[in-house]
């Protein structure tokens, strides 16, 4: 009868066991972090590669989901192509109000414009787009993410009140809503109380 050899577990040792806890927190660090989004998985461009992406509908890189979908907490700025400015032909001022941008249209030429967001509320907000115009796609009373991701909806990702944050992009000519789907503490979005806009690229 054959003889099976069974290899004994390697025993965790005390650093081995402070490595894996570490990496644990800072796993959930970097959740809470992300933390006052929607969930929607509406896509960041061009930030992960470095790359210049058109926005057009296709992307480098997803915004990461979160957990939490309302507009409090501390949230620092995360600017979109920082690389990509010196290159932008304009830079277009925008300010995130409770709840509601100035202006509420924008026009752009075609091309790379970076748009820099004041956030002058009091809550979190984001600046995204939905290339095509037109309204948000919600199922169930909330936002349809996996619409908006076949749309090619992009963003500039929510932080807090007081900063003022850019965002760069390749832009091609067409209408885009302007929307900021982050969530009151009663669980309606921004955007159903008005944030919203619209951008016309010629």
């Amino acid at each position: 009868m054959p003889v099976t050899t069974v290899s004994p577990r390697p025993r965790r040792t005390a650093r081995t066991t402070r490595r894996v806890l570490a990496l644990a927190l800072v796993s959930a660090l970097a959740l809470t972090a992300c933390g006052s989004d929607d969930g929607a998985s509406v896509t960041t461009l061009g930030e992960e590669d470095g790359s210049s992406s058109s926005a057009s509908g296709s992307s480098s890189s997803s915004a990461s989901s979160s957990a939490s979908a309302t507009g409090t907490g501390e949230l620092a700025c995360a600017p979109v192509n920082p690389d990509m400015e010196a290159d932008a032909i304009e830079t277009i001022d925008i300010v995130a109000v409770d709840y509601g941008y100035e202006p509420e249209s924008v026009e752009a030429p075609a091309g790379i414009v970076t748009f820099a967001l004041d956030n002058q509320g009091g809550e979190n907000h984001e600046l995204a787009f939905l290339p095509g115009g037109g309204e948000v796609p919600f199922t169930d009373g909330a936002p349809d993410e996996a619409a908006l991701e076949d749309a090619g909806a992009f963003e500039l990702e929510a932080f807090s009140s007081g900063q003022t944050c850019n965002a760069t992009y390749d832009l091609e000519p067409g209408e885009y809503t302007l929307f900021c789907i982050i969530e009151t503490a009663e669980g309606e979005t921004h955007y159903e109380l008005g944030m919203q806009g619209t951008l016309t690229v010629s």
